[in-house]
């Protein structure tokens, strides 16, 4: 993996006692396992994004044997589940020792100085880190990305924290905002909502100071199906609609036509069946007036797309969720022929086709597409997918008196 520090040493283990980390462990009798069980839980309360517990235990025998340091996020979660400090744990660092030899204003100046140094081959490398990880979470999903993109989202904050320049602190938000959204994204793949709705907040102020509406609305939207996963679906119809007043004509037409499906996604979540439908004709109309070319890429590097693909997975899943079940497999039919998703996306096609195949009494089919959408939301790491096919077809829900 690329790593490029930005306001940061690189940290060198400076312990206190030889096996502090480990012997912490042990006072508690507890094993690796548990230890990386009780970080990712205490993650997830703090809203930090850390790696899976597999991984974690693999990277605590790491730090107890003192191969590598833990980044500071880790750090600070490991001081608050054994109750110590860094020194006590033998967890300090370079960094730490220096910036604790310097007064505020010194440790200021040094910020401001490292962030000064992030010039435009420095922001050249940064997108290229971040785009190549966009393409891992594309192309692999939650699995190959969860370790990098906490440590990334964390290190262009500090530096857009501390950038001055005009230049320099939009390009920085930019990339603030698409990491957000990334993590944001792992964040809902593992059920973590709440985290998940708070990294979208983080995307939502980097697109404010970026000025771009556009980012602004993407991140809405992403919370607004947060929204949608917690069942608050009033609420989740209000942040779109929000977010549509965002758009102006000068909008690119994948971002009109992705605010005009997420407002049919929320009104079929509501029951409201023809005026979703009504939404879902105004999104279609965009791109067939404005076939989407380059503007169905809305960050820099690009995390978010709306294509004819995604028009068809969004309608056919409201479809399903309005139990019109034989429409809704046409839409996700479609919608896995044209192709170009992400695996989790691909992963939630087939999740919905099993729901609409066992709504419709094909159960052959249904459990063709169950057993691929197992498989790829094992293979990728997303435990809601799991769960989503776990629940089995969507709750039933009442469309509005009007029919509207």
């Amino acid at each position: 993996m690329l790593t490029i520090f930005v306001g940061s040493i690189t940290m060198v283990c400076v312990t206190t006692g030889s096996g502090a980390l480990r012997a912490a462990r042990l006072n508690l009798g507890w094993s690796q396992a548990r230890v990386a069980e009780a970080l990712a839980a205490l993650a997830a309360e703090r809203g930090i994004s850390v790696a899976a517990p597999a991984s974690l235990k693999t990277q605590l025998s790491r730090w107890e044997n003192h191969h590598v340091a833990p980044e500071d996020h880790y750090r600070v979660l490991l001081c608050e589940l054994y109750g110590s400090s860094s020194e006590e744990l033998g967890l300090l660092t370079a960094s730490a020792t220096a910036e604790n030899d310097l007064d505020e204003a010194g440790a200021l100046r040094a910020e401001l100085a490292a962030a000064a140094a992030v010039d435009e081959p420095a922001l050249e490398l940064l997108r290229a880190q971040l785009s190549a990880t966009a393409a891992l979470d594309h192309r692999l999903g939650t699995v190959a990305v969860a370790d990098s993109v906490g440590a990334q989202l964390s290190q262009l904050e500090r530096a857009l924290a501390h950038a001055v320049a005009d230049h320099a602190r939009g390009a920085l938000a930019r990339l603030v905002a698409a990491a957000a959204t990334l993590a944001g994204r792992i964040a809902v793949d593992t059920c973590r909502p709440a985290t998940a709705w708070r990294h979208y907040e983080t995307a939502k102020r980097a697109g404010h100071v970026a000025e771009s509406a556009v980012m602004v609305g993407c991140a809405t939207i992403e919370q607004a199906e947060v929204l949608l996963e917690i069942g608050e679906d009033k609420l989740a119809l209000e942040l779109v609609e929000k977010a549509m007043k965002l758009a102006t004509p000068k909008s690119p037409p994948a971002f009109r036509a992705w605010l005009a499906a997420s407002e049919g996604t929320a009104l079929a979540a509501s029951g409201a069946g023809r005026r979703a439908r009504s939404a879902f004709n105004v999104a279609e109309d965009q791109l067939t007036a404005h076939p989407p070319r380059v503007d169905t890429q809305f960050f820099e590097p690009s995390v978010t797309r709306f294509d004819r693909a995604a028009l068809h997975q969004q309608r056919g899943h409201a479809l399903h969720v309005l139990h019109d079940d034989e429409e809704a497999i046409v839409e996700l039919t479609l919608a896995l022929r044209v192709g170009g998703g992400s695996a989790r996306e691909i992963a939630s096609l087939h999740v919905d086709l099993a729901h609409a195949y066992t709504s419709t009494g094909q159960t052959l089919a249904a459990r063709e597409h169950a057993q691929s959408a197992r498989e790829l939301a094992v293979r990728i790491g997303s435990t809601r997918l799991a769960a989503r096919l776990d629940a089995g077809p969507s709750e039933s829900r009442t469309p509005s008196a009007t029919g509207s």
